[in-house]
């Protein structure tokens, strides 16, 4: 082989250079658009090629849990830990291959990237992690294990390493690039996310905690509103866990909980405004994908519906945010209790309510899969008039990545 022609290919791979194009489109086409609609479309493309995982392990989940509901897989442990894993790899390492996506999208290297990523879920580091001890390295705090699973901490750190890569590529001599440039970007962005972005996400995630737990206190209703409101900005933070130390303290000390039935309102008006698209799109792909992930999401696997369908038609998102907002809203003010918190914010989470007030959870969450749906249907959004769209582009890699868009008559 041509020694200039291997050297161009590994260089090439350095660099992350695709030969590929965006999987949703023109990333050049986004950028005369206003910040936040740039930012939801980066997100939502990065999702775009993991959805199938995404969407085939929150099904092999959805039938273990109906399984477990029988009381079945119970009995083997075993059994129950494999498919458990088969069905939580996709979401427990999704910062890994978001990561990836990411990379891509920016056409830096992937798996510099995945590297990146995937320096947090080494297993001793975890473990050290977990061990409840104070953990730090030459007197600096290290990441919190749940602020490793920030979507936005890892894009923004992608998108910088993004930057460093290229600007090594174009000073570090020829004849070097291969080992210094990914060893300089590895070097320089992950004590960027385990000491510097890490530790402060984990600190912001502490006083967003400490302030909705003072307003549930005190503004027990105004609480449900704000939570449900944004839930899914805290799970795009990865903060959607920063509720759950009151949640366990509320079943240990009184027996039963009042947030948790917030989380179920949050989660169904993602179905709620997934079914508004798959009713309202002209797309009959677009509303085979709106109809699968809003059958998960009201069985509790959320993130589907909410990076496949909803960010990325943006408006759909809105009509999530109220939605989530008016049933966390009447969740709290019918008191709802639910006496154990599910491994699910779903349907399968009905028989955890307490008998008085399983009826007010029933109108919570019709609440809010109806308002989020109604205000999806109304309000509009950018359709895609191509058959061989976007979504297409998710399941055969050899679609055209152009989708041809229009505006939805309501819009």
């Amino acid at each position: 082989m041509n020694r200039d022609l291997l050297s161009k290919e590994v260089i090439s791979q350095v660099r992350g250079e695709d030969t590929q194009e965006l999987t949703s489109g023109s990333y050049r086409a986004a950028t005369g658009r206003n910040p936040i609609s740039r930012l939801l479309d980066y997100g939502s493309g990065v999702f775009t090629p993991i959805l199938p995982a995404m969407i085939g392990a929150g099904m092999i989940k959805v039938i273990i849990l109906v399984l477990m509901s029988f009381g079945l897989l119970l009995s083997d442990p075993q059994v129950y830990t494999i498919l458990m894993a088969i069905s939580d790899g996709i979401f427990y390492f999704l910062p890994i291959f978001v990561a990836a996506s990411a990379a891509r999208r920016l056409r830096s290297n992937v798996f510099v990237a995945a590297a990146i990523a995937a320096s947090v879920f080494h297993p001793q580091l975890t473990s050290l992690l977990q061990s409840g001890e104070e953990v730090r390295f030459a007197g600096l705090p290290v990441i919190d294990p749940q602020a490793a699973s920030s979507i936005v901490l890892i894009l923004v750190v992608v998108w910088i390493a993004s930057y460093i890569e290229k600007w090594l590529y174009r000073y570090i001599p020829y004849s070097l690039k291969l080992m210094v440039v990914p060893t300089l970007t590895l070097m320089i962005t992950i004590p960027l996310m385990v000491f510097a972005f890490g530790p402060l996400w984990s600190y912001l995630g502490q006083h967003v905690s400490d302030g909705l737990g003072w307003l549930f206190d005190n503004a027990e209703v105004f609480t449900g509103l704000l939570l449900g409101g944004t839930m899914s900005l805290l799970i795009i933070a990865g903060m959607q866990y920063i509720m759950l130390p009151i949640m366990i303290s509320s079943l240990t000390t009184l027996g039963y909980d009042h947030l948790f039935p917030v989380v179920i309102a949050a989660a169904f008006a993602q179905a709620g405004a997934t079914f508004g698209v798959c009713v309202k799109s002209k797309n009959a792909k677009v509303k085979t994908l709106a109809a699968s992930t809003g059958l998960l999401a009201m069985l509790g696997i959320i993130e589907p519906a909410m990076y496949g369908v909803n960010i990325r038609f943006k408006k759909p998102l809105i009509a999530v945010m109220i939605g989530g907002a008016v049933g966390g809203a009447c969740m709290c003010l019918f008191e709802t209790e639910l006496t154990s918190i599910g491994v699910s914010a779903g349907l399968l989470s009905l028989p955890l309510f307490s008998e008085p007030t399983l009826i007010y959870g029933i109108v919570g969450i019709l609440i809010s899969f109806v308002t989020a749906g109604v205000i999806t249907y109304f309000m509009g959004f950018v359709d895609e008039k191509d058959e061989r769209s976007q979504v297409v582009s998710t399941f055969d890699m050899n679609a055209s990545p152009n989708s041809v868009v229009e505006k939805s008559s309501n819009s």
